[in-house]
């Protein structure tokens, strides 16, 4: 919703955006010491899924680009992004500097027990060192992951 404000600028509130893009949706963070190429290939080894690079949606921030992958489940109708939230010594969320890679799963319904089971297999994959679930409101810098 875009508001007046005293310099009589519109000033559009984002929150709503933030809401609507990440409804429906899950995180999950990833701590992984390996590179984003070879982190994605043994995740679609581990799930027997395919994702790709997405060159349209890179993020760039003032110091590096970051890589995202994505895979939709078509007959599930889920979608799949992988953000790379590490380069070197760089984040793309500065506020997460624990974390590798996010993980977002979108659906027009998803179940609880869908996530828990991606979470296993990711606990159980040699290359993952620790997942675990993010919640989008404790996210200072969110608005990088809406593509």
């Amino acid at each position: 919703m875009a508001t007046l404000n005293k310099s009589k600028k519109l000033v559009l509130d984002n929150s709503m955006l933030e809401h609507d893009y990440f409804e429906n949706s899950a995180l999950i963070g990833i701590v992984c010491p390996y590179d984003s190429h070879r982190f994605i290939w043994h995740l679609n080894k581990a799930f027997n899924f395919d994702f790709q690079r997405d060159h349209t949606c890179e993020i760039n921030t003032e110091k590096r680009s970051f890589e995202v992958y994505t895979f939709i489940e078509d007959e599930k109708l889920i979608s799949h992004t992988i953000y790379t939230n590490r380069k070197k010594t760089d984040f793309m969320l500065e506020e997460a500097k624990n974390i590798d890679f996010i993980w977002m799963i979108k659906a027009g319904y998803l179940q609880k027990t869908y996530i828990e089971l991606l979470t296993e297999v990711l606990k159980k994959m040699n290359v993952v060192v620790y997942s675990f679930p993010i919640h989008y409101e404790n996210l200072k810098s969110k608005q990088l992951l809406i593509l």
